[in-house]
């Protein structure tokens, strides 16, 4: 059916609606194990029966995609031409020319002005669209009939361009793999895959051919033998003689004995995201550390970008803030971005915070911004801004009567695994994530020449600024405390990360918080890689690059020296054993896959490399190297149109760049950066260019 003489079609449908469907089917698939029920008699521990893998709800609404499907296009035509019109549903039509016509009938379209309008219908999964053709080819080219709001155009993914492919199924890559080294304990076999995993688990030659037996997942080989207090259990049922269980994380899997015999291997699934970001050193727990980090974000790139493989596997808006971030110097990959900010912000109407926390709906407003610097994409802020407009319609609507965010039933005031001294009133680091967001909506503002927003967004950002460093500083403390009203004056690093992050204060008041707030050993540190992306972000901003390089070694090093092959959820250096994966009242609670871990890419490209753009999509961008405490390193920055190649040692830099408007600056010197050739410059030095 598919005619290679003619332009190539995609699949399309109502843009968002993809994503939609599988942020849908993700953030229902999560399930929980080892719950027990004495009253159910014996089961593999000997006392209690295992039930599970039992369903595990997300706290947010989870929305469907449309069921009915409108779009059309309007071309010229010089000569005849035919379309032909295929969907996911038997419920289709095209109309030219007046006349209506069945899916998978050929079109013959005379020449002039031609408006070809397809319709379709589905109950269940999503509708679909494929055209055959020249100019009437399925692409983003055609718009959408929104049916009474703006038209946009439609929705289409390069994942789907053949007529064969299903985009009701998310196309992912699979690799047979096998356990490393097996071992036979209570009662039954230990496999151990070596590194962590996940994908499907695969039992063949099973005997007897309609056995029933239990399998226990583990990130360690602790959890895996504990099917109680496991977080994920597989009830597996053979039918003639096999059983593949759906996508789980793993490192080591335990089989209870059950009478009979098996053949085990795995099916690896991921997305085949090539690294165009590289970073190596002369320190090689730093390699090791950059390594395992990439590592930690392929895995848990997938619909979106996860939290984590094991325990949740849903899309959070603050472990995905940083994902793209990490993403933009490791893959750059620009659709799992925008996948993943459609499913964070589902559909309308908007009725409660993204994962039900404020400052992961601030993120979001963030992430876009963020997105069109580091890429140049502005259809895709185009397309999202309906989005974001009700997204600030929906945050000043749940404001107080100065402009400050409080918390409503229902809002989860996250920030970070930390304690604040607040519980309903105005947190000052929610402010302050506020203030930005009213940044990024203006520069956003700004792109699409709305004069009048942009204007309207800026006065917001001042004006609760001017009220944040008002109300919030404590003079005699050098920083900002977490609640303005209480007569604690509690000062937390968070709300003061952010003030310097976000350039919210004076450079006066700046140098306090770093001497008072950030370097005070009596303020509680930070515990978790999550918000540690944002203070070595800070410190590196303002050249503190001995703070960032000490956390790699004791933090990050921490877990390697442990033997993770994965970044985790958080860290305490002081715990021992299995007492490292115990959170959230359990066990095997934390996760050892998290994708908030995986920051030191992106530090690293950032400040060691130096590589950041100036302006959007790289247009214009600096190399800044910083020797840091290493004697030389190397590695490479991707751009949207080419690499930034970046080697340092003690005695010179290198820099080789496939783009244009690149300027190296090595102390109070800067040399530009000619396309395709090679700069050298004595660190400290004069430069010469061959």
């Amino acid at each position: 059916m598919e005619n290679h003489d003619m332009k190539q079609s995609k699949w399309m449908w109502c843009p968002g609606d993809f994503e939609l469907y599988h942020g849908m089917l993700v953030h229902n698939r999560r399930t929980q194990g080892g719950v027990s029920c004495p009253a159910a008699g014996s089961g593999p521990d000997g006392d209690l029966s295992l039930l599970g893998p039992v369903f595990y709800p997300p706290m947010w609404r989870v929305d469907s995609p449309h069921r009915n499907l409108f779009l059309y296009k309007v071309v010229n035509l010089e000569k005849p031409e035919t379309v032909t019109l295929y969907a996911n549903t038997e419920h289709a039509s095209i109309l030219a020319d007046g006349v209506r016509y069945p899916a998978g009938v050929a079109v013959t379209l005379k020449p002039g002005r031609q408006m070809v309008k397809v319709f379709a219908y589905k109950d269940g999964g999503f509708p679909a669209v494929y055209c055959v053709g020249d100019s009437f080819a399925s692409d983003e080219t055609w718009s959408y009939g929104s049916f009474g709001g703006a038209d946009l155009p439609a929705g289409t993914n390069d994942m789907y361009t053949a007529l064969s492919d299903n985009p009701e199924v998310f196309k992912f890559s699979y690799e047979r793999i096998s356990p490393v080294t097996s071992e036979k304990l209570n009662g039954g076999t230990l496999y151990d895959f070596g590194c962590e995993r996940f994908g499907k688990l695969i039992f063949e030659n099973v005997t007897p051919g309609d056995a029933a037996f239990l399998v226990v997942c583990g990130e360690s080989r602790e959890e895996a033998l504990d099917p109680k207090d496991a977080i994920v259990l597989v009830r597996a049922q053979a039918r003639n003689g096999s059983f593949v269980s759906t996508s789980v994380a793993f490192r080591y899997i335990f089989v209870p004995d059950f009478g009979g015999t098996y053949a085990f291997s795995a099916d690896f699934e991921y997305l085949p995201l090539e690294d165009r970001g590289a970073f190596r050193c002369d320190d090689d727990l730093v390699n090791k550390i950059w390594e395992v980090s990439s590592y930690t974000l392929h895995l848990n790139a997938r619909e979106g970008f996860f939290d984590g493989i094991k325990r949740d596997r849903w899309v959070w808006g603050g472990d995905a803030y940083q994902s793209f971030f990490v993403n933009y110097y490791l893959m750059n990959d620009n659709d799992i971005v925008r996948r993943t900010l459609r499913i964070l912000r589902g559909a309308e109407p908007m009725t409660m915070h993204v994962n039900t926390i404020p400052d992961y709906t601030f993120y979001w407003i963030m992430s876009i911004w963020e997105y069109y610097y580091h890429t140049g994409d502005v259809s895709f802020v185009r397309s999202v801004y309906p989005q974001m407009r009700t997204t600030m319609a929906f945050i000043r609507g749940r404001l107080d009567e100065d402009g400050l965010y409080v918390k409503h039933p229902g809002d989860w005031v996250f920030v970070d695994w930390s304690k604040f001294d607040a519980d309903s009133g105005p947190l000052c680091a929610e402010q302050m994530l506020l203030c930005r967001a009213y940044e990024c909506m203006a520069n956003c503002a700004g792109l699409l020449e709305n004069s009048e927003e942009e204007a309207e967004y800026r006065a917001a950002a001042a004006a609760l600024c001017t009220i944040v460093n008002d109300r919030y500083w404590d003079e005699e403390k050098g920083g900002f405390v977490d609640d303005y009203r209480t007569e604690n004056r509690n000062i937390t690093r968070h709300a003061n990360i952010f003030a310097l992050l976000y350039h919210l204060t004076s450079e006066e008041r700046q140098a306090k918080i770093i001497t008072h707030v950030i370097k005070n050993k009596e303020i509680r540190p930070i515990t978790t890689p999550y918000f540690e992306f944002f203070e070595l972000d800070a410190m590196c901003q303002i050249g503190d690059f001995g703070y960032m390089t000490d956390m790699l070694h004791s933090y990050w090093g921490g877990m390697i020296r442990l033997g993770a092959t994965t970044i985790w959820e958080e860290y305490f250096p002081n715990r021992e054993g299995a007492e490292h994966y115990a959170m959230y009242g359990r066990p095997y609670g934390k996760s050892l896959c998290h994708a908030w871990g995986a920051s030191p890419i992106y530090l690293l490209g950032k400040y060691a490399l130096g590589v950041r753009p100036t302006s959007p999509a790289y247009a214009t961008f600096e190399v800044r190297p910083n020797l840091m405490c290493f004697g030389s390193f190397s590695g490479k920055v991707p751009t949207p149109n080419g690499t930034v190649e970046v080697s340092v040692s003690k005695k010179d830099v290198t820099v080789r760049a496939d783009v244009d408007g690149g300027t190296l600056v090595i102390g109070e010197r800067s040399y530009p950066i000619e396309k395709g050739k090679t700069l050298t410059v004595p660190y400290g030095g004069t430069g010469a260019q061959a």
